[in-house]
């Protein structure tokens, strides 16, 4: 009786999984990544879309200390740029943080599109939605690659 229980239950598990993958399947999901390399510095964007409009951005950036002017040490880049970090915070589909190291520090954001009101990301709207008010991809290829970014092939 354990067995049968066992196999029925295994028998719905992969039934689940075969849902979920059809699923997945069907939503004309893509993710794509691009990267921007200066020296000591460099920025990694990925973009999650549906059907060619922007769900999703994440970045990481790893910034050195001595490519911003004025800034030496880990305690002079804390004091210049967690200021600028802190309108950032408690903003609903944004997850902000700073990881400050002991000559870089790395900035990591993702933006959920289906939950942030791009409204709080002040500069957001005019870089990344068209004339249609969407978060168009081909509009965001475009720009990263004008700026030097280099498509990652997954």
């Amino acid at each position: 009786m354990g067995n049968k229980k066992t196999f029925k239950m295994t028998g719905f598990v992969l039934l689940l999984i075969s849902f979920i993958t059809l699923a997945a399947c069907g939503s004309n999901q893509e993710t794509v990544t691009y990267k921007l390399e200066e020296g000591a510095n460099s920025i990694e964007v990925t973009l999650v879309t549906k059907d060619e409009e922007i769900v999703e951005q994440s970045s990481m950036s790893k910034t050195s200390y001595e490519s911003i002017r004025g800034i030496e040490t880990k305690e002079d880049a804390e004091a210049l740029i967690i200021p600028t970090a802190e309108p950032l915070q408690g903003i609903d589909g944004l997850e902000y943080n700073l990881d400050f190291q002991d000559n870089h520090f790395i900035e990591t954001i993702k933006i959920d599109f289906s939950t942030v009101d791009t409204s709080e990301l002040s500069g957001l709207n005019e870089l990344l939605e068209n004339e249609e008010g969407n978060l168009n991809l081909e509009d965001a290829i475009e720009s990263l690659e004008e700026q030097g970014f280099k498509k990652i092939e997954e």
